[in-house]
């Protein structure tokens, strides 16, 4: 998980659209505060989702509001361990006057409402557990003075099994630290890490990577770029699970006021899920209760040999479609709960559908514990996709394409400049000099996963002007001096991008502002800016669209007469550059510094300019190629050399 210890703007109002309840109820809404394992996650990443995304669905007489924040210790207040300035949740989004602005929660809490306090992932490594007590004591003594109802939780576990029967506490001193303050505090506490850990114990480390865990593949979801094998953040299944647990901790509390929220949780309706033959699958969705309206994902992996039918429901017929498009595994069926208790069966060759034979009714009693029995488990060690078990991916700087970072899509606290040499699209972004400056650009994925951003900048200060890549969590790029502001190098990080429309917000985290910023591009093929339509129908699979990539990606001829005609980088992809010529020009190369390497003067009549820059610049690496015809530039484009 990505350190969240910097100011910074805050994005996106949270907006709860307040629910009218029936007369004996008050008003009431519940608070989600928590990381990226609470968070809503966009659509794009699906099947990723945090706790609180769908937890709305658990109540039917009560608000959810969910202010989970990915990246977000909660700690700050001073310097933290590292001697970075850590600013955590309480300063970002709690308190009067937080950085988010009118969306901070201290000043929307009523009387009654509860708020429900999940950290500690993130602290453990950039913040201290001084700084986290104290602003837990903060935080909840002004809930309690705005008459709200606390509730801590300690933060789940990780996919880590020491052995069978041990969960490996990857968070340290942090979930202890949560009950000490709940004691202390005399505020109600939810064990979440001690829950989890059993839940995961019951289930297997196979069925807690591939059904509660982020472990996705391209085989399973159209809109994932890449496979995922993640041991933080969940699934959908592990979401709901979890939310599941949270809400049966509820409603047995020895705290009256928590086991009050009991009243206010809709009807659960079971699903129960059979395999048939029995003993045809290595793992099948365990059978669970849900709410009306939650999306139910059923998945089944079928044993080597083994030739899967279909999913079949309760009266024995074959269901089809799926309430998620994007599932396009014939292994999993999605569909939204309803109103009645049912069944489905994973029938493989040589079974039968099994009917329901229950009254359909809704529950009436719920577990007060998770399971923590091996009965039925057999522990064989499972490591997801790479043989890894973290979560680790290496910075490709094969960039496929470019973008002109001069004129975001929202010009933020800046200014679009071109005062400064070096440049190579209409300008570049200068930040304002507060640790509150921003600029966002709306960018279009392909598909979900991971890809590198790189960014083009300059740094004319003396200090490293570390800056934020906002994309639905917080990714920290460095941006050492670069001696000078006509000097240019390159920053890197890696980040989980969303399928579709995103929004990527450059923020600055230091009081002297970020860098200037030239470029931005990804290691990603089809990444488009969300306004070039032509771009995004050109990426799409070729099945869906007549458009092909070299529709876009060739390269305009260079006019005779006339104004010159300029190609932004936003509009080149990164492919050979072919010229058709009708005149002489001038060609600089630059590398990825901004340090000239190339320049010469080519004649029309002296044949291909590809085959004249492949024997002037032999070093591998990515330049930037400036076409200049007289004193105007005319072309420019992005070469790789291997």
């Amino acid at each position: 998980m990505k350190k969240s210890f910097f100011n910074k703007l805050w994005q996106g109002a949270v907006v709860a659209s307040m629910l009218v309840a029936p007369a004996t109820y008050a008003g009431v809404t519940i608070y989600m505060l928590g990381d990226s394992t609470m968070q809503d996650w966009a659509s794009g990443y699906y099947p990723k989702q945090g706790q609180g995304q769908d937890f709305h669905f658990w109540f039917d007489k009560a608000v959810v509001v969910n202010r989970g924040q990915g990246g977000m210790s909660l700690g700050g207040g001073g310097l933290d361990k590292k001697g970075n300035t850590a600013v955590g949740y309480y300063d970002m989004f709690w308190k009067h006057g937080c950085t988010s602005g009118s969306n901070c929660i201290a000043d929307k809490v009523q009387a009654g409402d509860y708020v429900v306090i999940q950290f500690g992932i993130n602290d453990v490594s950039y913040s201290t557990e001084d700084f986290f007590a104290s602003n837990m004591r903060t935080l909840v003594a002004e809930a309690k003075a705005k008459g709200a109802y606390p509730i801590i939780m300690s933060p789940i576990r990780r996919l880590y099994y020491d052995s069978p029967t041990a969960i490996h506490n990857s968070y340290r001193g942090y979930p202890a630290l949560n009950q000490k303050l709940s004691e202390e505090l005399s505020v109600p506490f939810i064990d979440m890490s001690e829950m989890v850990a059993n839940y995961m114990i019951s289930v297997g480390e196979q069925y807690a990577a591939q059904f509660i865990f982020n472990y996705a593949t391209r085989d399973e979801y159209s809109n994932l770029g890449s496979d995922q094998a993640d041991q933080v953040h969940l699934q959908m299944n592990g979401a709901n699970a979890f939310g599941r647990i949270i809400t049966e901790q509820m409603r047995a509390h020895k705290d009256p006021m928590v086991k009050k929220l009991g009243d206010y949780m809709a009807p659960m309706y079971q699903v129960d899920v059979k395999v048939s033959p029995e003993g045809s699958a290595e793992a099948t969705s365990i059978g669970a209760y849900y709410p009306s309206g939650m999306t139910v994902m059923l998945k089944t992996i079928p044993k080597s040999g083994k030739k899967f039918l279909g999913w079949y429901d309760g009266n024995g017929n074959k269901v089809s479609g799926n309430a998620v498009s994007t599932v396009k595994s014939p292994y999993i069926y999605t569909f939204k709960m309803g109103t009645a208790s049912t069944q489905y069966t994973a029938v493989y060759e040589g079974g039968t559908p099994q009917k329901y034979t229950g009254d359909g009714k809704a529950l009436t009693a719920f577990p007060t514990t998770t399971p923590k029995s091996l009965a039925d488990v057999t522990f064989e060690p499972f490591t997801p996709i790479g043989g890894t078990t973290e979560t680790s991916v290496a910075v490709d700087k094969d960039i496929k394409k470019f973008f002109d970072a001069a004129k975001p899509d929202d010009q933020g606290v800046g200014w679009t400049e071109s005062n400064n040499a070096g440049f190579t699209g209409e300008g570049f972004y200068n930040f304002d000099n507060s640790n509150k400056s921003f600029a966002t650009f709306k960018v279009n994925f392909p598909g979900a996963g991971y890809t590198t951003l790189a960014v083009r900048y300059a740094n004319g200060g003396t200090t490293d002007r570390m800056f934020n890549a906002y994309l639905d969590h917080d990714y920290y790029l460095a941006a050492p001096p670069t001696g000078g502001w006509d000097k240019w190098d390159t920053a890197y990080v890696v980040l989980d991008a969303p399928a579709g429309e995103a929004e990527l917000k450059f923020m600055s985290i230091t009081s002297d502002g970020a860098p200037n910023i030239d470029v931005f591009g990804f290691s990603m093929e089809g990444v488009c800016r969300a306004d070039d339509k032509k771009c995004i129908e050109a990426s799409l699979p070729k099945d869906t669209t007549t458009t092909t990539p070299s529709d876009t990606t060739e390269t305009p001829e260079t006019p005779e007469t006339g104004d010159s005609t300029e190609v932004k980088p936003d509009a080149i992809a990164m492919n050979p550059l072919n010229v058709f010529q009708r005149a002489d020009i001038d060609v600089q190369v630059f590398d990825m510094t901004g340090r000239k390497v190339v320049q010469f003067r080519q004649d029309k009549a002296l044949g291909s300019l590809q085959n004249q820059l492949s024997a002037k610049v032999t070093d591998a690496g990515t330049y930037l190629v400036v076409i200049r015809q007289g004193n105007r530039k005319t072309r420019m484009n992005w070469m790789k050399v291997q």
